[in-house]
């Protein structure tokens, strides 16, 4: 593909990489704070709005069959300092060609009401992550986060394997990725206490931490013309050790797609 065509295309699809992938709560592929190869001219400010339909989302992936709307905005300062709608506000601390080390206060998004259980509402979370480029444009890293909003959410990780490439239809990005956390942030989700159990109809359940989920995911993004464009996504997920257990989900595996459009500004070189 000629350079020129690369660059708008890494310009119109880049945005798309983190829009059409914040829906899935791991948080897979995202600009600024993975350091694939660049194929776009450095800007002083880049800004994205838009949005899409998304099915699957939530917290805990319980509601795999229901679809939402949801609008979608970020913007970042030459990919040091950045704020998303997922990611919420993050610094690259370190920032070099093949390295991204930085600290993120991440949304933590609520479970979702049951009636007679007391769930996480919207928090948020301290965050620390760090990726490294490989040969062949493969960025493998990871994240730990820890709530910071008083609910008890205890701490959960992150960790990923992705590749990125520039195809003649849009930009390809596939990902694999395992997360879990410790027997807090389990229990908040995903338990039912002894005291909850009666009023709320599920049996009593304390999960442990460990590992949660394993999943993969394969988005592309298609610029429209100079300043817009489409990105759909698929993703599935097997939940792991006690978690697919929890009479509070309903199958051991989620399945989560979406479509999202999106325009960027630029301003500075």
């Amino acid at each position: 593909m000629p350079t020129s065509v690369a660059l708008r295309f890494a310009a119109l699809t880049a945005p798309l990489a983190a829009a059409a992938l914040f829906s899935l709560p791991v948080g897979p592929v995202r600009a600024q704070s993975m350091p694939y190869e660049a194929v776009e001219a450095p800007t002083t400010w880049k800004v994205d709005i838009g949005g899409g339909v998304v099915r699957g989302f939530s917290a805990t992936g319980n509601t795999s069959d229901e679809f939402n709307f949801t609008a979608w905005g970020s913007a970042s300062w030459r990919d040091v300092i950045y704020a998303n709608g997922l990611d919420g506000l993050g610094w690259n601390a370190v920032k070099r060609d093949d390295l991204r080390v930085g600290v993120q206060l991440r949304p933590r998004f609520a479970a979702g009401d049951i009636e007679g259980l007391d769930r996480p509402e919207l928090g948020a979370d301290a965050a620390l992550y760090a990726y490294r480029r490989l040969p062949g444009n493969i960025v493998v890293g990871g994240r730990i986060q820890h709530d910071v909003s008083g609910d008890d959410a205890g701490l959960e990780y992150y960790a990923s394997v992705g590749h990125q490439r520039v195809t003649r239809v849009g930009l390809l990005q596939t990902m694999g990725y395992v997360r879990g956390g410790d027997d807090e942030r389990a229990r908040r989700y995903y338990g039912v206490t002894a005291a909850e159990a009666p009023g709320s109809g599920y049996a009593a359940f304390e999960p442990s931490g460990g590992l949660s989920g394993l999943g993969g995911v394969v988005m592309l993004a298609v610029p429209i013309g100079d300043r817009f464009g489409m990105g759909g996504f698929i993703n599935y997920e097997q939940r792991l050790g006690d978690l697919k257990d929890s009479p509070l989900v309903e199958d051991d595996h989620v399945w989560r797609a979406g479509l999202i459009g999106v325009v960027r500004f630029n301003s500075g070189q």
